[in-house]
Formats: structure tokens, C-alpha cells, sequence
């Protein structure tokens, strides 16, 4: 009878003969990679605290009730982030109350956040070069990172001023941006925080701390707008991006070559950004009330993109750019 039982909840365990199911709920490709990530954080997620309480003049933290299964408040959580479902919609499939859903939410928000935030993603240069795709090595050799700023639909706030602190004239509304880093083999290995959508991609760049990270002889792969050619210079790195064509009547044939050659090895980084897009919780305006544990929730989902089957598993040659023939 308890089995059955197990079996009837909306449980990790009802879908652990079913993948497509597992991947569709939680965004994790089968249930025995999510079980082994689960079996390593689950000595640091005993000991989390879900609330606080006060004795007298003391405050002390304990866990929230344990009418659940540590790992499906982790299911909970992965499919609140895939899916975007409301607090109720989980209340009511996991049979506990609303504000004991959100408890753990921000709970397990907070935690992966602390685990998977102290975990190094950035990659030594030997690190690089060793997992170097050939049509890099062939063309941009010196590549650390490739990088690209993201930007998430929000809420208008009712003030102006905020309003217009959230304003992005490229989407023409009020959005929050951040910077994602891949390594050339694809691979995430920088997000920054969330930065008010009326920043250009050079100031975030430049704030995020990804410059600091960077060391003399690497370059960094971006497409157009990211112009810290001068600050990069400065440490000696060296910046690949699209060229402009400015007052020129048309490109020379090496910078279509360059450009075309840049595009097709950006792409990637494209498309790491479109895996974390796939949790559903960052679709459509997100509402002013999830602002508070938003960077929590961003950074772990871009952070569990590196949990999915490898980015790039094709390393032919593609492209004819020289990158020794001057543009």
C-alpha cells in the first residue's frame, strides 16, 4: 500500500521509469543524472535551514515541517523553475500549503545558489586548450570565453524613476540583463547577477568581474556592442567580435570572411543562452514580488545547464577565415 502510494503522489518517484518526463518536469536529461546530483548535495541539504523562529530575545533557524521527502522538495523546486507553475498549482499537486511551498522554494533557491555558486566553472587556460574544438584552434586559438548578455522580461514598476531605471530600448520595455560566459567546447563558465535592462553589454561587462578573471594572451569572442576594446587592451587581451561597417562603402573579402567566420563559432554561446530560456519560470513579465529571489533563481538555472549532454560534441573544421591576413 505504501508503494502504491509513492507511486500516486506527484513524487520524483512516480516518473523514474519515464525521461522524457523527468526532463520535461525538471530539465535534467534522465533521472539517474538527477539521483547522483542529488546524492551530492544531499549531506549540505540535511543540514539547510528553511525559517526562522524567536525564544524570547533569541532568534534561532530550524526546518520547516518535514511533511516531505528532501528529494521531492528538490523535484519541487525543479519543476517550479522548468515549468514556471504558481505556488498554488504546487500546492495543490504536492499536497502542502502555499506558504509552505514558498518556504521551500526560497529554501532550496538560496541553497543551490550557496552549493553551486561555490563551485569554480571557470576554466584554467591548460583547461581551455585542452578541450579546445579544432575549428577554434584552427582560426581564434587564444579564446578564454565567448559572451553574450541576456535579457529578462519584468514587470513595470509603478514608479517612474525605477521604470526608467528598468527601461531597455532594445526590447522596449522594463528588463533585467546578464552577462553568460561559455568556454569555446561550450561549456558555461561565467553568469553574472541581473543588471537593470537600461545598461549597454560594455557596462555590464565591465562591472560583472569577468575582465578580472581574464589573463594576458587570452581573447574574448562577443558579438557587436561590447566594446571594451581599450580596457581589454590594457591587460593585453584581445577582443573577436563582427566588424562594423561604419562609413565604408562594403566589407573587404577578409572581414566577410572574419565575420562570417565569428558567427559561426558565437553561435554556441547562443545557444547555452536558450537552454536556461527553456525554464519557463523566466518566460513572459516576470512579477515584482519574485525580485527578491531572482538572482537565485537565474543563477541556478544557468548553473544547471552544465548538468545537460555536452554543447558541442562536433569539433570539425568549418570556416576559411585566416586569422593571420590583416582585416
Amino acid at each position: 500500500m505504501e508503494s502504491s502510494r509513492k507511486i500516486e503522489n506527484f513524487g520524483l518517484e512516480r516518473f523514474s521509469q519515464d525521461d522524457g518526463k523527468i526532463e520535461f518536469y525538471t530539465g535534467f536529461s534522465n533521472y539517474n543524472t538527477l539521483k547522483i546530483f542529488y546524492e551530492y548535495i544531499e549531506p549540505y541539504a540535511n543540514g539547510m535551514y528553511q525559517s526562522y523562529g524567536k525564544s524570547g530575545d533569541k532568534l534561532y533557524m530550524r526546518r520547516a515541517n518535514g511533511n516531505m521527502q528532501l528529494i521531492d522538495e528538490l523535484f519541487m523546486f525543479l519543476v517550479r523553475l522548468r515549468l514556471g507553475l504558481l505556488l498554488t498549482d504546487l500546492s495543490d499537486r504536492f499536497g502542502i500549503s502555499v506558504s509552505s511551498v514558498s518556504t521551500k522554494i526560497n529554501a532550496w533557491a538560496n541553497f543551490l545558489y550557496t552549493i553551486l555558486g561555490s563551485m569554480n566553472i571557470w576554466l584554467s587556460r591548460e583547461e581551455i586548450n585542452e578541450y579546445m574544438p579544432v575549428d577554434f584552434r584552427a582560426t581564434f586559438p587564444n579564446t578564454r570565453v565567448i559572451v553574450d548578455c541576456t535579457e529578462l522580461f519584468m514587470q513595470n514598476p509603478s514608479s517612474l524613476v525605477r521604470s526608467s531605471h528598468f527601461y531597455s530600448n532594445y526590447k522596449g520595455q522594463a528588463t533585467l540583463k546578464s552577462l553568460i560566459g561559455i568556454s569555446p567546447h561550450g561549456s558555461v563558465t561565467f553568469v553574472s547577477k541581473l543588471y537593470s535592462g537600461s545598461m549597454s553589454d560594455s557596462e555590464i561587462t565591465q562591472l560583472s568581474g569577468l575582465i578580472d578573471l581574464l589573463e594576458p594572451g587570452d581573447s574574448v569572442m562577443s558579438d557587436k556592442g561590447f566594446n571594451i576594446q581599450n580596457i581589454l587592451a590594457q591587460k593585453n587581451i584581445s577582443l573577436n567580435m563582427p566588424a562594423f561597417l561604419s562609413g565604408k562603402g562594403q566589407f573587404s573579402e577578409n572581414e566577410v570572411a572574419a565575420n562570417q567566420c565569428i558567427s559561426s563559432l558565437r553561435v554556441h554561446i547562443e545557444r547555452a543562452i536558450r537552454r536556461v530560456k527553456e525554464y519557463r519560470l523566466f518566460h513572459g513579465k516576470i512579477p515584482l514580488t519574485l525580485c527578491g529571489s531572482l538572482n537565485q533563481l537565474w543563477t541556478v538555472a544557468v548553473l544547471l545547464t552544465n548538468l545537460k549532454p555536452p554543447l558541442v560534441t562536433k569539433y570539425a573544421p568549418n570556416a576559411s577565415y585566416d586569422p593571420n591576413t590583416e582585416l
